[in-house]
């Protein structure tokens, strides 16, 4: 499993373009094929908001210690952060080379369209199995509706975007709600 963890986090390190949001839905596919839930990567997503730091060290810290334990936590942890000690300063040493080269200004500009779709598409599969407990939208007739969650998601949603709350405010009282109405219900 260590050998296993070493070679997802160095590829989504190498391959996750575009920062850690962008990395979420190589963590997510990675993830599930070592058996990672769909519940333990929402909830990485809850840990990434309410834990100081970068989401790409703290989701490899999560999933590590997840698959691997202690052990696991740290391999991740440096397996994902290796790349960047081979790309930054490869590319401090062209920087003036390529700082106006047009072919990797548009390269960049639709990579960042990419990303947006990707941490789109991993939103999506989260929000599907957590308010309707499915996979995708073939068993969309079999689902099974959890009014609290979509309740809370959209009142979280009025409030900040209306009334302009914090996102971690909002994620903490989501969680003392999701707490409460565990054991109450």
């Amino acid at each position: 499993m260590i050998l296993a963890l070493i070679f997802m986090f160095l590829k989504i390190g190498f391959l996750g373009f575009g920062g850690g949001y962008a990395m979420l839905s190589l963590i997510f596919q990675e993830g599930i094929a070592l058996g990672l839930t769909v519940e333990q990567f929402a909830d990485m997503n809850v840990l990434d908001v309410l834990i100081p730091g970068p989401i790409a060290i703290n989701s490899a810290t999560y999933v590590g210690f997840l698959l691997a334990g202690f052990v696991g936590s740290v391999v991740a942890t440096v397996a994902v952060s290796s790349p960047s000690f081979i790309f930054v300063p490869v590319m401090l040493r062209f920087e003036k080379k390529i700082d106006n080269n047009v072919f990797l200004k548009n390269m960049l500009h639709t990579a960042k369209a990419a990303s947006v779709g990707l941490i789109s598409g991993v939103g999506v599969l989260i929000f599907l199995k957590s308010a309707f407990n499915i996979s995708d939208l073939k068993n969309v007739f079999q689902s099974e509706i959890n009014y609290f969650l979509i309740g809370v998601t959209v009142i979280g949603w009025i409030l900040h975007d209306k009334f302009k709350v914090n996102p971690i405010i909002l994620t903490i009282i989501a969680g003392v709600l999701g707490y409460l109405s565990y054991y109450i219900m």
